[in-house]
């Protein structure tokens, strides 16, 4: 009877038991500096959980935020448009066509801020232009054709080759809109850091000055470093500056907290959306933090956990890798083996307000110059090209043969 009473009263324990193990969720780290790659975060995201995973010792939980991407319905159906205007033109039902294009172009401005290839853009007004065109309608024509030769002044249009007339008139434009007196364009974000797109091309980061670009509409996007992006459409005038600002828009508290801790602080606010993640994830303990670049090309993780039920900050030990991340694998053994011990009461307790890298603190965002259309690390690779007397693959007739070796000999 003994026995059968404590047997019982051990089956009873074991919930309770299995309830001791706390809950932890790892948040996304945020990018403090612009030239670390937008992946790194999401890989020692990965790689810093599985180590929680193996620890065996917290119940590990994720955000419940979805990355529905609600832009991508409308993208597919702008497209699908524009091939219905290719159809319908093909068949001269001109009016139709036009309509057709009219939405497409509608919804590819709605969307832009999920756009990072706009060449079916850049078809869709040429497309335009020639229904314009075939309508008598010669001066909409030539601006939707300006505005395709805007958004890519080097690209060939394919339609162009399908009327020796309109080919021409592809020429002439082209030729105008390289020789306007180009315009500026100056994106800025909050946070800063946000890696930017014109036109499709990936220019750099926020702080950023774009020079020489051609006048007309234009196509931005910045990727902020808590995960959103914003963008639009902006006309550039001739000769003159256009700005544009993208900010954290975004009301759930992940992005919130992301939003905080790129701008290398933790603030209430950081405090507040923390609590209110680890209350929709219902976790105990969050890990969150910021990665930056260190001397040379290594990267440095400033972490920190915060415990729900004493609604406290503290500071993990930093740690420090490649920018691959190669030999991250023992700096996230490490830190989690060092949560695993200590749990809430792990590293030293942080007075809110505070940094999240101290080698970050006074330093400003730099503002960066780009030329429109040039793909910065692409152009000193150009510059480099143009001081070589024979450009790399250049073939300078037959070589003369290799004379005949003589054996090899042991020194």
């Amino acid at each position: 009877m003994r026995r059968l009473t404590l047997a019982v009263s051990l089956l009873a324990a074991l919930p309770v038991l299995a309830q001791d193990k706390p809950k932890l969720s790892v948040v996304p780290f945020a990018l403090l500096s612009a030239e670390i790659n937008p992946r790194a975060s999401a890989k020692a995201v990965g790689m810093l959980s599985q180590e929680f995973k193996s620890a065996e010792k917290f119940e590990l939980v994720e955000s419940r935020k979805k990355d529905a991407d609600a832009a991508a319905d409308g993208l597919a159906e702008a497209k699908k448009l524009v091939d219905e205007a290719k159809d319908l033109r093909a068949r001269k039902k001109f009016r139709k066509a036009d309509e057709a294009l009219t939405k497409a172009l509608e919804l590819f401005r709605k969307n832009a801020a999920s756009l990072t290839d706009i060449a079916d853009v850049i078809d869709a007004y040429a497309l335009l232009s020639a229904v314009q065109y075939n309508t008598g309608r010669d001066e909409e024509g030539l601006q939707s054709l300006s505005t395709a030769l805007g958004l890519a002044p080097e690209r060939d249009l394919p339609l162009a080759a399908t009327s020796t007339l309109f080919a021409r008139v592809v020429t002439d434009t082209r030729k105008a809109v390289k020789e306007a007196t180009k315009g500026q364009l100056v994106v800025e974000s909050t946070p800063s850091n946000a890696t930017v797109l014109i036109d499709g091309l990936p220019l750099g980061s926020t702080p950023l000055t774009v020079k020489d670009v051609p006048p007309g509409l234009h196509f931005w996007r910045a990727a902020l470093p808590n995960g959103e992006t914003q963008g639009g459409v902006v006309e550039v005038g001739s000769g003159k500056q256009a700005n544009v600002k993208a900010t954290s828009a975004s009301k759930d508290p992940e992005s919130r907290l992301l939003a905080v801790v790129a701008q290398n602080k933790i603030d209430p606010d950081a405090l507040g959306a923390a609590k209110e993640f680890a209350a929709s994830t219902q976790a105990d303990l969050l890990i969150f933090g910021g990665l930056s670049t260190k001397a040379g090309k290594g990267l440095v993780l400033d972490s920190f956990v915060y415990a729900v039920a004493a609604n406290e900050v503290r500071r993990l030990p930093r740690a420090s890798f490649d920018a691959e991340l190669l030999n991250a694998g023992m700096e996230f053994y490490n830190l989690a083996g060092e949560v695993a011990k200590s749990g809430a009461q792990t590293g030293e307790a942080v007075k809110v307000p505070a940094s999240v890298s101290f080698d970050l603190v006074g330093q400003s965002a730099r503002i960066v110059e780009v030329k429109y259309g040039v793909v910065p690390g692409k152009a000193a690779a150009a510059e480099a090209l143009d001081g070589l007397d024979t450009p790399p693959g250049k073939d300078d007739g037959p070589r003369k043969p290799l004379g005949p070796r003589g054996p090899l000999k042991k020194k």
